[in-house]
């Protein structure tokens, strides 16, 4: 469709520009220190020296600070905050978070909780920006929400902890021009980067290695996004565009619109082969409600995933009880193209998908549940396996649905609609088709939990060859 392919290009060029902008302005920046320069200020400890006074005074007394290369680590026992208009440049460095430390690594200054309330953007951090440097968490496995990664050091006061919905080495959000580049990140017990509300982020040449959960997580209420060359080992999403997340995952909640997303490559170590791109309808304290959906996105030359996630998901929730309140949500001019899948089992491996049940059990490499204006599938090499899961297919629209221990895993509730979907030189085991139901499965439920609330559907209304 022309109007599409012309939109693909407006997203490239646009996204290129920004770029550019963000490169114009770290040029721009001039006062320069070494960290050495502040040694006097870090401290001896049993692992050798911790340097979070003296990085948190070199980032306030200049906008370049380079840390030096060194066999030695670099220790940070608490957060650093990062100003406007500041570059970190760590090539040959390695920094690190103390065993013992819970909190967050490194933060912009002036982050915004936007759970309860949409944030006011007139005020944010502006070019920020760190250039190499290995960055290491202490951590042997994932610690879960709020053990690790913290906004805050807990409180003897048994409170609901500040920025309840991040869990990260590094936060950047409520922010303009933000620009990560060939950095290495090990052992992060939480998501590796999360970011929100932020305007023209650069992320380009970010490995992951042993890392326990998300690589890089995005959050709603962001414009603008260049990814590219992505890749190692996680414990969950290499890369997650979740406009809406649950509570515990986020403090940004709303569209994200404008992503360039290429180069990705899942190690094969990694445990969970899925990328979620997460849509939905949010509803804030006092009752309205933001669309989280996913606009003017590419996702290009992607290796080692099994399935791309595109739908509304609540908290499992028992079957006596309602869900958590939410919707499905938008997306629009979304283009996955350059892209192997070899769908050797179902990513969620529940009865119910590893034995084919006739009702719950199709699954797909593209799995979507969300009001969707065009999608389209350009250049996938897909290999299925019938024999062993004849319900499984290039993409499901519409609800799922799983219990698992008495809870509903999923939102069998939810109906969808797909206005347009394009296929265009898919092939399935290394052969094209033309048979759309060998491709495509729209999944409807009718009750199916015998709760009068479980009946949802999905629909397309066109599919273009």
């Amino acid at each position: 469709m022309k109007k599409q392919k012309q939109a693909k290009a407006e997203i490239a060029e646009k996204l290129k520009r920004m770029k550019d902008k963000n490169l114009f302005l770290i040029n721009g920046l001039s006062d320069a220190c070494r960290l050495s320069e502040y040694r006097h200020l870090s401290e001896a400890c049993t692992y050798g020296r911790i340097w979070t006074k003296a990085l948190q005074a070199a980032l306030l007394e200049h906008e370049i600070v380079v840390i030096d290369p060194s066999d030695e680590v670099y220790y940070i026992d608490g957060t650093v905050l990062i100003p406007s208009d500041r570059h970190i440049e760590a090539v040959g460095a390695t920094i690190r978070l103390t065993p013992d430390c819970e909190v967050l690594m490194l933060r912009n200054e002036h982050t915004e909780d936007g759970t309860l309330a949409p944030i006011d953007t007139s005020e944010c951090d502006r070019n920020i920006s760190i250039h190499g440097g290995r960055w290491e968490e202490s951590q042997t496995s994932r610690k879960g929400y709020g053990l690790s990664g913290r906004y805050a050091p807990r409180t003897p006061e048994k409170i609901r902890r500040p920025f309840y919905g991040v869990s990260a080495c590094m936060l950047f959000n409520h922010a303009q021009g933000l620009t990560l580049t060939d950095m290495t990140f090990a052992h992060t017990a939480g998501f590796a980067v999360q970011v929100g509300d932020l305007e023209n982020g650069v992320f380009e040449n970010i490995g992951f290695e042993s890392c326990y959960a998300d690589g890089l997580h995005v959050n709603g209420g962001t414009e603008n996004v260049y990814i590219r060359h992505v890749f190692g080992e996680v414990g969950d999403d290499l890369v997650a565009l979740n406009a809406y997340d649950w509570q515990d995952s986020s403090v940004n909640f709303g569209p994200i619109r404008g992503v360039w997303c290429e180069d990705l490559t899942l190690s094969p170590k990694s445990r969970y082969k899925a990328l979620r791109i997460e849509p939905g309808i949010y509803a804030y304290a006092d009752g309205t409600t933001v669309d989280c959906g996913i606009f003017d996105a590419v996702f290009k030359n992607i290796k080692g995933i099994r399935t791309f996630k595109l739908y509304f998901q609540t908290p499992p929730y028992l079957l006596d009880q309602k869900p958590e309140w939410g919707a499905a949500g938008s997306g629009d001019n979304l283009f996955f193209e350059d892209i192997a899948i070899d769908l050797c089992a179902p990513i969620d491996g529940f009865d119910a998908y590893r034995n084919s049940d006739p009702v719950r059990g199709h699954f797909a490499a593209f799995e979507l549940c969300a009001n969707i204006g065009y999608i389209s599938f350009e250049n996938i090499a897909l290999t299925l396996y019938k024999e062993r899961y004849p319900l499984s297919y290039l993409a499901c629209v519409g609800p799922k649905s799983v219990i698992y221990k008495g809870k509903e895993i999923f939102d069998p509730y939810i109906s969808c609609r797909v206005e347009t979907v394009e296929i265009k030189n898919v092939t399935v085991n290394g052969e094209k088709t033309s048979d759309v139901s060998a491709l495509i499965k729209t999944v409807t439920f009718d009750d199916v939990n015998a709760d009068g609330f479980s009946t949802g559907r999905g629909e397309i209304g066109e599919i273009l060859f």
